[in-house]
């Protein structure tokens, strides 16, 4: 039988938990050729949401690209990928010679066929990355829409890496062509909500309220309990209240922590019928122990303000962290210097803010702490 709780990919259909008004806002956003920003913390589902909005969407109405700014490691690999995703994904096989050269002449670019039949293309190494290749490959996707009679939506996850690429003025570049495209939506999903926040909201930034925003909370508490309940009682495993309410607590209603810990309970008790809270806190331990050599390389390369910090939160949670009380109960010294290590933190990827709350990105590096540090 197989197992119905699935982490680590983007999970769709059946598999796929709630969401229906997100997915309501973000398919008549794209429908309107919207410029959205998605904000969301790291392995809350984004990545599942747009998929799915997106497969919700006749391929007849629209074409969509994909692509993850984290891959990238330089500004023409960048332009390349997208070039060649665009044109792949827009144009028939047979076709794409004559359409590079009725739509990019006089760029340089390398066309061919490789060992399985597929197309490759990609710019010539001799091609200079200036103002008129960003220009070409920056409307492209308004070119493809327009002769095609169709939407196309493009989708940059994780977009605030492309401040990374070492491209002078790159977000300026981009929204001065792509806010003249009519036929295009844009999806910029990313996790650094500080650094996208300050995209979105600073008047000096060139994506300053360029279109809607979403954020992308945790899911309610009550939709994940019937969701888990639902999943395992089809497949004829019972569980306890109590342990239900102990995943959900643990795992704080994040969908990547929830399902792998229910898709770990789930194997170990296949053959046996029921989950206990005992069961819950087995299977944790196992979990943590998979990764603890990889948590104690990272707590070694970490400074002792942070240690410090990370370990008060883990025990005592993140509210009031600058509070008077909470301060000198974990002996975390002066309000500016925790405050500093605070977005340090946040910029490191292991502290998020939500509602005024700081919390773990990780919810077993917090378990570790907690459980493994003295």
């Amino acid at each position: 039988m197989r197992n119905p709780f699935i982490y680590g990919e983007p999970v769709f259909g059946e598999d796929f938990c709630n969401r229906k008004e997100e997915i309501k806002k973000l398919k008549n956003d794209i429908l309107n050729c919207q410029k959205i920003f998605l904000i969301s913390s790291r392995r809350v589902g984004k990545t599942s949401l747009i998929k799915t909005a997106i497969d919700q969407i006749s391929a007849k109405e629209i074409i969509s690209i994909s692509m993850d700014l984290e891959e990238f490691s330089s500004y023409r690999e960048f332009l390349n990928t997208y070039l060649s995703l665009l044109v792949k994904k827009s144009t028939p096989e047979n076709k794409i010679l004559g359409f590079l050269r009725q739509v990019l002449s006089g760029l340089r670019i390398n066309f061919k066929i490789d060992e399985i039949g597929k197309p490759v293309i990609s710019l010539d190494y001799n091609q200079p990355i200036n103002a008129e290749l960003d220009s070409k490959i920056f409307n492209l996707p308004e070119i493809i829409a327009s002769k095609q009679n169709k939407k196309l939506v493009v989708v940059f996850d994780e977009f605030q890496e492309i401040l990374k690429l070492n491209r002078k003025n790159i977000e300026g570049k981009l929204r001065a062509h792509i806010q003249h495209h009519r036929n295009v939506a844009y999806v910029f999903a990313g996790s650094k909500r500080h650094l996208l926040n300050e995209m979105i909201n600073s008047q000096e930034k060139p994506f300053y309220r360029i279109g809607p925003v979403m954020y992308l909370e945790k899911i309610n508490e009550d939709i994940f309990l019937k969701f888990a309940k639902d999943k395992l009682k089809a497949s004829g495993i019972k569980i306890s209240d109590e342990a239900l309410q102990k995943v959900i607590k643990l795992a704080e209603n994040i969908p990547y922590y929830t399902q792998l810990l229910l898709h770990e309970l789930w194997d170990s008790k296949i053959d046996k019928g029921l989950i206990s809270e005992k069961d819950v806190q087995s299977v944790l331990s196992q979990v943590i122990h998979l990764y603890s050599q990889n948590f104690h390389l990272e707590w070694s390369r970490m400074i002792l303000s942070k240690r410090q910090l990370l370990k008060a939160i883990s025990l005592y949670g993140g509210k009031q962290i600058l509070s008077g009380d909470y301060l000198k109960k974990n002996n975390l010294g002066l309000p500016s210097s925790v405050r500093r290590t605070l977005l340090s933190l946040i910029e490191d990827g292991y502290l998020d803010k939500e509602n005024g709350e700081y919390f773990f990105t990780d919810i077993l590096f917090r378990e570790w702490i907690k459980l493994g540090v003295k």
